[in-house]
């Protein structure tokens, strides 16, 4: 058995790389991939000693001496430094832990044509060098991928005392001696590949990749970016938290795909202030900032509530709220639900051939989905085929232009309104909100011409 972490989950060029690997394997190497067009062979280190540590919980920082769940001592996992190279290029990053013997003979290697892994495995990002930016910028959803990870194999069991847990599933805690701190860290296996999500048995039955995984929609988003053209340079949305205005002062447009479920005051203060300075967004995700987080240390973090519960709803810096859009269940959903469209000489649509009232992303497509987002409007004018508008009652800025509506409602799933909004609203930058976690599977899937020209119109637009 062998697992791992990249400490620092964004390094830039030249930095020194500290992995920390536990495995009862007398030896093992590291190798590395670029996940881009391709996942790409882009070297490895020489045999390293093996060495063993225990599973910490999930609140630890694994790189320190710790305590167990009844106040055992337990070692802090093993450091190995590898230095990047100087030239390497802005990408996401997989780290392959392949096991060997006392000789050096390989004894286990982990399925090294796919990023994802529930063990063997660690994800990372390079940012740029200086100097060397692009103008989109990628971020990965790392706070979301956290939130949800258990770092070991299994959910914590009550009755047995054993497992994991993550912010999802906190154990009941009256026998534990320790105090409990609140959070999980991100220095623990997990964080995109390389440990098991909570919700594995939230099967999806259109692509049976575990959610909450950087090969379930940002996997698919990037290889079809790449394979496109464009030219990116990647985050995390912790170097957002941390970096802030400075991070985003090189770029002309932001792009976040899939589930950027969980962000922090500072995120949202540097991309507030990006757009008002004429910087663009362009969300092809869906349940976006949904959670407040809060930091505690450097590696530790809460949610703290729901950010509709403030003074600052997600809908006055995206546009849209979940608690306007859907969850599609698991074993129902009938119908699929795609947008149709309204305002379809807006340039968004430019090249799509789609009229009013056309709906794309629908039939065998199920677009809206798996978590979809919407903003409130009088649903008398949607069932009276009316075009709609936002009420603006739920923050959504009275700029929002309603591009595309799927009515949630027939498929039993939807939330407030009912139904996800495609649109967008400028106020010095202009922010794009495809507003469905599925965009990128849908765009990958190869069945939707529509959906790939949109994209390509958003990105090309708001990139220059």
């Amino acid at each position: 058995m062998i697992r791992g972490y990249a400490e620092q989950p964004s390094p830039h060029p030249g930095d020194r790389l500290t992995l920390r690997v536990a495995t009862d394997a007398p030896r093992f190497r590291v190798e590395f991939y670029r996940c881009g067009a391709d996942l790409v062979w882009c070297g490895q280190t020489d045999w390293l000693p093996g060495r063993d540590a225990p599973l910490h919980l999930p609140f630890a920082d694994w790189g320190r001496p710790g305590r167990g769940l009844h106040g055992e001592p337990l070692a802090p996992w093993p450091a190995y430094a590898v230095a990047l190279p100087a030239d390497i290029a802005s990408g996401v990053y997989l780290a392959a832990f392949v096991e060997g013997d006392a000789a050096g003979r390989e004894t286990a290697r982990p399925d090294c044509t796919t990023p994802d892994g529930r063990t063997a495995k660690a994800l990372f990002t390079v940012r740029a060098a200086p100097g060397r930016e692009a103008r989109i910028l990628y971020k990965l959803p790392l706070l979301t991928y956290h939130a949800y990870n258990l770092g070991g194999d299994a959910p914590y069991d009550n009755k047995t005392r054993q497992g994991h847990w993550c912010l999802y599933n906190p154990p009941w805690l009256r026998h534990v001696a320790l105090p409990f701190p609140p959070g999980v860290s991100l220095h623990r296996p997990g964080g995109g590949t390389g440990a098991t999500p909570y919700d594995t048995f939230n099967f999806d039955p259109f692509d049976p990749t575990p959610r909450q995984t950087f090969v379930h929609w940002d996997a698919r988003f990037v290889t079809w970016m790449e394979r496109a053209g464009y030219t990116a340079d990647y985050c995390t949305d912790v170097d957002l938290h941390r970096d802030g205005p400075a991070l985003l002062a090189p770029y002309k447009l932001l792009v976040s795909v899939g589930h950027d479920e969980y962000w922090s005051e500072a995120m949202r203060d540097a991309v507030e202030d990006f757009i008002a300075a004429g910087g663009n967004t362009a969300f092809f995700s869906g349940n976006t900032a949904w959670w407040r987080v809060v930091f505690h240390d450097d590696v530790t973090f809460s949610r703290v509530g729901q950010w509709h519960e403030t003074d600052r709803p997600e809908n006055t810096m995206i546009g849209v709220s979940f608690r306007n859009g859907g969850e599609r269940d698991k074993n129902d959903h009938p119908q699929p639900v795609g947008y149709q469209v309204q305002h379809a000489d807006h340039w968004v649509y430019d090249g799509t051939g789609l009229r009013d009232g056309d709906i794309f992303g629908g039939a065998g497509e199920y677009i809206a989905g798996y978590e979809c987002d919407g903003v409130e409007f009088d649903r008398a004018d949607l069932e009276a085929g009316r075009p709609v508008a936002p009420t603006g009652v739920d923050g959504a800025p009275a700029e929002f232009i309603i591009l595309g509506i799927a009515d949630a409602r027939p498929s039993g799933w939807g939330f407030g309104n009912g139904a996800a909004t495609m649109g967008l609203f400028t106020r010095g930058g202009t922010v794009f909100n495809g507003a469905t976690t599925d965009w990128a599977r849908v765009l990958t899937g190869g069945s939707s011409p529509q959906v790939e020209r949109i994209t390509r119109n958003v990105l090309d637009r708001l990139s220059v």
